[in-house]
This record gives C-alpha cells, sequence and structure tokens, in this order.
C-alpha cells in the first residue's frame, strides 16, 4: 500500500473568545492531528489575541485509502496559555472529503496545490464562535522521504533541523580552514625568520663596510701627521720607544746622538 503525503496548514484564526480567567491579553496556540498518537504543536501567537496568526505547516503519512475515504478528517484544538494549565477554548473537525478536491484517477498526480478554507470553530460549550483558516495539499510520499520513519513532523522543525545542521557544517569547515591557515603560518613564520636572518647579515654587512670605510680613513689621516674624523681630533701617534732603525743609527754612532 502506498503513501502519501497530507500537508495542513493552520493559518490564523478569528473570533476567539478568551476565557473568563484569563487576566492578561491571550496568548494561544494549536494541536492538530488526524491520528491522535501523533499530535502536533503550533508556534504561540502573543499578538494577535483574539485574532491569532501561526502560519505553521504539517506533515502526515497518510494512506491511499485515508485520502479517499469520504470519513477521513483532520482534528485541531486552540488552546489559551495559562498560569498553571493550559485552556482549551475551541475545536475544528473538518473531513478532507469535503475540503480538498475531487480524488484524481490512480494514473494522474495527487493535489498538490493547496486548497484554503475557513472552518467554524466549536466552543467547549457546543457553540460555534470564531473561525479557523485552514489550508491543505496532498503530496507524494518521496517529495519527504524523512516521513518514512516518523508518522507526522511540522515544516517548521525540519527548517530548525536543516538550519542547525548547516550551522554544524559551516563550524566544521571554519575549523578546517582555521586549520589550514595555522599551518600556513607556520611556513609563513620560517619565511619571515629567513627574511630576518638575511636582513640582518647585510646589515652587518653594512657595518663592516663602514667599519674598513673608517679604517682606510683613520690610515689616511696618520700618514698626513693628523686630522678630523667625524668631528673629532685623531692625534699623530708618537712613539714612546725608538725604533728599530734608530736604534741602529744610536748603535752606531752613539757620541752622536747624545
Amino acid at each position: 500500500m502506498e503513501n502519501q503525503i497530507l500537508e495542513i496548514n493552520l493559518i490564523s484564526a478569528q473570533g476567539l473568545k478568551a476565557p473568563p480567567s484569563n487576566l492578561r491579553k491571550m496568548q494561544t496556540y494549536a494541536l492538530t492531528w488526524v491520528n491522535s498518537a501523533a499530535k502536533l504543536r503550533t508556534r504561540v501567537d502573543s499578538l494577535g489575541g483574539e485574532n491569532p496568526t501561526w502560519n505553521d505547516k504539517f506533515l502526515f503519512r497518510v494512506s491511499d485509502e485515508f485520502v479517499s475515504c469520504d470519513t477521513s478528517a483532520v482534528s485541531v484544538e486552540i488552546f489559551a496559555v495559562g498560569y498553571i494549565k493550559d485552556i482549551l477554548i475551541g475545536t475544528v473537525r473538518f473531513l478532507l472529503s469535503t475540503f480538498l478536491t475531487p480524488r484524481a484517477p490512480a494514473d494522474e498526480s495527487p493535489t498538490r496545490t493547496p486548497a484554503f478554507s475557513a472552518v467554524q470553530i466549536r466552543r467547549p460549550s457546543g457553540r460555534f464562535l470564531g473561525v479557523l483558516n485552514i489550508a491543505a495539499a496532498v503530496y507524494y510520499s518521496s517529495d519527504y522521504p524523512i516521513l518514512d520513519t516518523v508518522p507526522a513532523v511540522s515544516f517548521r522543525e525540519l527548517m530548525e533541523k536543516k538550519a542547525r545542521r548547516l550551522r554544524r557544517l559551516s563550524r566544521s569547515d571554519s575549523m578546517r580552514s582555521q586549520q589550514s591557515s595555522g599551518g600556513e603560518s607556520c611556513d609563513f613564520s620560517d619565511a619571515d625568520s629567513t627574511t630576518s636572518s638575511s636582513s640582518s647579515a647585510s646589515t652587518a654587512l653594512k657595518e663592516w663596510n663602514c667599519i674598513r670605510e673608517l679604517a682606510g680613513k683613520m690610515k689616511g689621516a696618520k700618514s698626513s701627521g693628523g686630522g678630523l674624523l667625524c668631528g673629532l681630533m685623531v692625534a699623530r701617534k708618537i712613539p714612546s720607544c725608538p725604533s728599530n732603525l734608530n736604534l741602529d743609527t744610536w748603535q752606531d754612532n752613539p757620541k752622536g746622538s747624545r
């Protein structure tokens, strides 16, 4: 037996009546199901009061027989958020046979265009008060493979799970990129150290050339008997003992040297 996907969209409600014990602005939500074992809930509307808007979609896995049966129905309960417990303020039960377009032949595709309708809301007292705006459509089960394992799911939950999965993938990609950039930074640091060492060597070479140049200037200053170097007077060096040449002359002619 082939399964299909029934999409129910609880759009909004108008003309709800707040319970007598409710002293604050009414906040409402709704439960919907095709099987009481799998009930799904809308978000809480805290702004609309007696005219809430939910616009939540729900997907149910149903059989072909359920879609084609004249007595198949969808149930909805509307609650007001209370201090101690939530209060039931209205119920809806509508038949799919009066809501959807007539069943298509077996060789044709199911209804993919949503059908919209406004259904009266029954209060717990049995009186009708207010309306519920809903939409419904039928899809192939292959369009939502996640429903192969669960009987019902909220479309909003599907989107939240997808967003969380994308965030996890983004974080993992970011961590991998940081790790790869960390390895590259090590290579860059090695390159920087090589560059700094080569620059230090060139600086030392320049300093050595300057020292050689200064030594040459000092040598020239000594040969001329004195001079200025970098604003400083370089005195002529006077030997404190006779040179070897003068000593030989003194030994040959000691009297003349006296």
